[in-house]
């Protein structure tokens, strides 16, 4: 899935814990600013039939970098939320010469034992959207895979929701902490204050964080205009 735009101005966005069921605010003003944004079709999150989660990490960064690399945006800049900010960490560190620039919107990867969060998969999953938003959850993921209809959508959702865990669960520790040294290219880390999965108090542990007052664990919905306006000055200072 991609926007249209120059070359010039392309960027990978890396979507979080629940899936990309559209752009996210932030990333469509991004679009609007001439950016093409390009987001790699991930097995299970993409709800199609037959998805099998990789045995292990490895497994699944394997993965992660074929459905890059299959893009044909890198090098560029990389924006990763939630999930996808631990995965686009992983890319920064391990393949450098890949990202140009970095932004991370409450990554997982690092967890705090003392602290580990809100544990999403102890949660029923009619009742986990709410624990991700602190302004109310969006349409989009109310009725995610909506147009693959009434039986269908339930399977994507389910698929979607095990590709996450696979990466995820329990907390999400993957040790990223001693690899963070590795990642070179200039970074811009923000954390919505209200998050409850990534508690505000453990992100630290990322070196410099910018706080968004008022946004939850996915914040370029709750507040996408004060996330914007941080990204497009990163993304072009």
């Amino acid at each position: 899935m991609s926007t249209s735009a120059t070359s010039d101005k392309r960027l990978v966005y890396l979507f979080g814990i629940a899936g990309n069921p559209e752009l996210s605010p932030a990333m469509r003003a991004l679009a609007d600013d001439g950016w093409e944004i390009i987001v790699p079709d991930l097995p299970g999150f993409n709800g199609k039939p037959g998805f099998v989660a990789p045995s292990s990490y490895i497994d699944w960064l394997t993965v992660v970098w074929d459905a890059l690399d299959a893009t044909g945006a890198l090098p560029c800049p990389v924006i990763g939320a939630s999930l996808g900010g631990m995965l686009a960490a992983e890319l920064a560190a391990l393949r450098p010469e890949v990202v140009t620039k970095l932004a991370l919107l409450a990554p997982f990867g690092i967890t705090d034992a003392d602290d580990p969060g809100f544990d999403l998969y102890a949660t029923p999953s009619a009742e986990r959207m709410g624990h991700l938003f602190a302004k109310g959850t969006p349409d989009a993921f109310n009725d995610r895979f909506g147009e693959l209809g009434t039986e269908e959508a339930p399977v994507a959702r389910y698929l979607s929701d095990v590709a996450a865990a696979s990466l995820l669960w329990p907390f999400g520790e993957r040790g990223l902490a001693s690899r963070l040294h590795r990642i070179s290219a200039p970074r811009l880390t923000m954390w919505g204050d209200l998050d409850e999965l990534r508690p505000v108090a453990t992100s630290v542990r990322w070196g410099n964080v910018e706080v968004i007052p008022g946004a939850g664990h996915l914040l370029e919905w709750d507040t996408p205009d004060e996330v914007t306006a941080r990204l497009r000055s990163f993304l072009t200072g």
